[in-house]
């Protein structure tokens, strides 16, 4: 059941009811009365009612779903300090008429402006030369609009669903499981003979086999066990509740969206169960760059292991939008193969598309499923909410971890735990924090990132789609997988389209122009273009030791992406779409009905500018911060996963891979846990 939200009764909406899923530490005041009164003045600018009668889409409004409390509280999470003074600063300028003059040509506040002038000042905003103003516009409009057509009012259905037909799946009791999390009633010692930091794709793997030698396992994972089965396939909520940072993630600049899972399971929890091996020429790869195992048969052993216990389905069936992908692929004569799931068939098919939102069902094989489950059998404990605030180092080697969790029903509790090894698994995000917190200074620390950066374009016709329904991502094309001879390129993917997100990419140039989208949405099919990027970035922390990402499209990267832009849309084409819409700022749209020259408009495409918050840019693969290397100069850990600087620590997830995989990486990271792992078990524990 719902129940009022007290961070919305503590910003002054006590009138404003919604689900609240998971606990968040209470800052200081945010915006001031007259800053909130512009917020919302701004939420109804984005998403006002339409006079148009018998369509529940246009008679909906931002105050009738609590966009203005929903979009403080997003931005009050999402926001380091310095935004917290830029959305502040922004919010009051923008009442004063000498400002917006300068602005965008209006003489008045925004409070005493027209609907259409609000619009004039937030188009100037979005299409600024000023890079931070575009960045302001974005994190408004990406979370205000995904909060827009997410929110459920009272626990109650949106009520712009019921236009195109959306609902989230019905309630399931929770599956069973021997994973039963430790309670603790106070500050605890707790002692194990290794400790993993993280319960996803790679420390889920690493905790089940080093159980089954018979190692004394703890897990401790930051996020949650599980969100509500009340709550499970609801957008919101579970973002909420099982995402990093609540789903607000992004690059420093807000340019890239960053989805991340933070619950048991992590990403293998809310991820899209594509289950693509490491491809042969990134193996070559990461054997020429340090890590020579990679091309031996005992680590295709690893990943053979992996697809056996996650029960990979290598040809699943192809739902509406998947079809349109594998029919303009097909139409152009271009590569389109299944793209491999870790999900068993649904128990009721209309549930197949929620997996990203808790897998109602149980049918996708995440680590819950399987290594962790394996792990409790074995003898595991596991221990969940619990953030590791320091690993603890004694002579140069690792002997345990300072945490900080919840007890449940006071303050947080100080855990400390004494470890023979202490595998961190925290992911390609929060292991090199974990990392830089202990005071390492290994220069290839947080350095490194590859973010995969993804796009996507749309295309819709007559016929239903439905992008909500069916499995969510099983086929690709790897048509331009390498672009530059050298592995580095796109690749073309369909991605489960439920209201939330389409409503954040698809571009807003005016509140009457996206709410024609979304009536829309029904027959609206995607690609997404996932690139392998070749150039990387970094993470480093604030001060209080959270990872922030620094990261900007190269110019090589931006020139494939743009490529998989073109060719995405040419694909939606040859399937039949009769309108077409790049994710550009404001976005190139083509109208077959209109006769206009389609290649000429993808010359429009190729050249339109795609710098910082000027198109839609996602990242959901995170890799490569803590990298295997043949020395320390090249590389944080040895070709064993442990530390160059600190005996006993080991790294086994993504973050340990020398390059990034190109697929989607779930795979590859269990599989190199999985043969890493093996290394550990036939060492055994060390001598202390």
């Amino acid at each position: 059941m719902p129940f009022a939200c007290p961070d919305c009764a503590r910003l002054g909406y006590t009138e404003r009811v919604h689900l609240q899923s998971a606990e968040v530490e209470p800052p200081m005041a945010f915006l001031s009365d007259t800053q909130r009164d512009t917020l919302t003045r701004s939420c109804e600018t984005l998403a006002p009612r339409f006079p148009q009668p018998g369509a529940a889409l246009y008679a909906t409004g931002a105050h009738d779903v609590g966009m203005p409390a929903l979009l403080e509280l997003a931005l009050e999470r999402a926001a380091g300090p310095a935004d917290r003074v830029a959305i502040r600063l922004f919010l009051s300028a923008i009442e004063h008429a000498p400002a917006n003059r300068a602005l965008c040509g209006i003489r008045k506040p925004f409070a005493a402006m027209t609907h259409a002038e609000r619009e004039r000042l937030l188009q100037t905003c979005a299409r600024s030369p000023q890079a931070p103003a575009r960045q302001l516009f974005q994190a408004f409009k990406r979370l205000g609009l995904f909060v827009f057509y997410s929110a459920m009012p009272g626990g109650q259905p949106n009520p712009t669903w019921q236009t195109f037909g959306y609902r989230p799946p019905p309630v399931f009791p929770p599956a069973d499981t021997r994973i039963q999390p430790l309670a603790l009633a106070g500050d605890t010692l707790l002692t194990c003979d290794a400790l993993v930091i993280g319960s996803g794709a790679g420390g889920g793997v690493a905790a089940g086999e080093l159980a089954a030698a018979g190692f004394d396992v703890l897990v401790v994972e930051k996020g949650p066990q599980r969100a509500s089965p009340h709550v499970i396939g609801q957008e919101l909520a579970v973002t909420e509740a099982l995402f990093e940072k609540h789903g607000t993630r992004t690059t420093r600049d807000q340019a890239i969206g960053v989805l991340a899972g933070s619950t048991l399971g992590g990403g293998t929890a809310v991820n899209w169960a594509g289950a693509l091996r490491t491809p042969p020429e990134v193996l070559d790869e990461w054997a020429r760059a340090g890590f020579p195992d990679a091309v031996t048969p005992a680590y295709a052993a690893s990943i053979d292991a992996v697809c056996a216990r996650l029960q990979v389905d290598p040809a699943p069936a192809a739902s509406a939008h998947n079809r349109m992908l594998e029919a303009g692929c097909a139409a152009l004569d271009y590569d389109c193969a299944p793209l491999p799931q870790n999900r068993l068939r649904c128990p009721e098919d209309d549930l197949c598309g929620f997996c990203s939102f808790g897998c109602a069902t149980g049918a996708k094989q995440s680590t819950t499923r399987t290594f962790l489950e394996d792990a409790a059998g074995g003898g595991a404990r596991f221990l969940v909410n619990a953030r590791v605030e320091r690993i603890l180092i004694e002579a140069g080697r690792a002997v345990g971890a300072q945490l900080s969790a919840c007890s449940p029903d006071g303050p947080p509790c100080r855990v400390t735990v004494r470890a023979r090894l202490v595998i961190a698994a925290g992911g390609a995000l929060h292991t090199p924090a974990l990392l830089l917190r202990a005071g390492m200074v290994n220069a290839q620390i947080g350095a490194n990132l590859r973010l995969h950066p993804t796009t996507v374009v749309y295309g819709f016709g007559p016929q239903r789609i439905e992008g909500w329904h069916g499995a969510p991502m099983t086929r690709i094309s790897r048509q331009f997988a390498d672009l530059d001879g050298r592995g580095h390129g796109v690749r073309l993917e369909c991605a489960p389209l439920h209201p939330g997100i389409a409503a954040l990419t698809i571009p807003w140039e005016r509140a009457r122009q996206h709410r024609d989208v979304m009536a829309n949405l029904a027959h609206l099919s995607n690609i997404i273009i996932i690139t392998r990027d070749r150039d990387s970035g970094r993470v480093s922390v604030d001060r209080r030791g959270e990872p922030v990402l620094h990261y900007r499209l190269s110019r090589a990267d931006g020139r494939h992406l743009r490529r998989g832009i073109v060719e995405g849309l040419r694909v939606l084409h040859a399937a039949g779409a009769d309108v077409l819409s790049s994710p550009h700022h404001p976005a190139l749209v083509w109208r077959r009905e209109s006769g206009a020259d389609f290649d000429a408009y993808l010359e429009d495409v190729l050249s339109a500018p795609a710098g910082p918050n000027q198109m839609a840019l996602f990242s959901a693969h995170q890799m490569g911060t803590c990298r295997i290397g043949p020395s320390s100069d090249q590389g944080a850990l040895l070709p064993t996963g442990e530390s160059y600087e600190v005996r006993g620590l080991y790294v086994l997830d993504g973050s340990a891979m020398p390059t990034c995989s190109g697929v989607n990486p779930m795979i590859s990271i269990m599989a190199l846990s999985h043969y890493l792992a093996q290394g550990i078990r036939a060492r055994g524990l060390p001598r202390h």
